[in-house]
């Protein structure tokens, strides 16, 4: 019996960096904030994602229960995504269900992306709207843009204070942008990369039209299995 070709049999056909992001999608809406900002050691502190935002001032909380709705419907969407995602990655592997895989990937792998670039969108309005309160303060101070930190001199009568102010994206966010990354790169393999199985071990492959897999400008050798009668 003849099996299937080096160029796709069940494991050769995943989709490994879609798979690898779509469980990173699942998970990340969990692992915390991506930037944060201080003002002196507690006159106001944030913290955000797209899946929290956590303001303190002087060790009290400050929330809105809008801005939680949307924080929670935006942690229910990626991880929908990020399961699409998986089960598209998977999927590829058979090829009756190759379209249904397309399709999957299609939608979900890029989604990501747009959702870090829309935060990083918010946290320029957000440092916009601290500027100017401090201008409408009257209190002068340049506020560094996403990441650095300054002093803060106030003025209250005869007392003068200098605070600091400190913002900077996380360890998170820097995960973030890779599984953004990924994403973009599972959508593109999904498409042009298979793994070729040869003689010499498994390297990639481009994908052809008519799902041939091509590796090193030739067609994969096929593989073959005997079975006795």
């Amino acid at each position: 019996m003849t099996g299937e070709s080096g160029n796709g049999g069940g494991l050769y056909r995943l989709n490994y960096p879609g798979l690898i992001a779509g469980i990173a999608l699942v998970i990340l809406p969990f692992l915390g904030a991506w930037w944060t900002f201080s003002f002196g050691t507690d006159a106001l502190v944030i913290a955000l994602s797209p899946f929290h935002v956590r303001v303190e001032s002087f060790g009290n909380e400050l929330s809105s229960p809008l801005l939680a709705s949307l924080n929670l419907a935006l942690k229910v969407v990626m991880i929908y995504y990020g399961v699409l995602l998986i089960a598209g990655s998977v999927l590829r592997a058979r090829e009756s269900r190759r379209s249904l895989s397309d399709f999957l990937v299609r939608v979900s792998a890029r989604k990501f992306l747009w959702l870090v670039i829309l935060f990083v969108v918010s946290v320029a309005v957000t440092d916009f709207f601290i500027s100017q309160a401090f201008i409408f303060m009257g209190v002068p101070v340049q506020v560094p843009y996403f990441v650095g930190n300054t002093q803060v001199a106030l003025q209250m009568g005869p007392v003068s204070m200098t605070l600091p102010l400190i913002q900077g994206f996380t360890i998170i966010f820097t995960l973030a942008v890779v599984v953004a990354v990924i994403s973009l790169l599972a959508w593109f393999y999904q498409g042009h990369v298979i793994l070729v199985k040869t003689g010499q071990g498994t390297r990639f492959g481009r994908v052809q039209e008519g799902n041939q897999a091509v590796s090193g400008g030739e067609q994969a050798p096929v593989e073959t299995e005997t079975k006795g009668r």
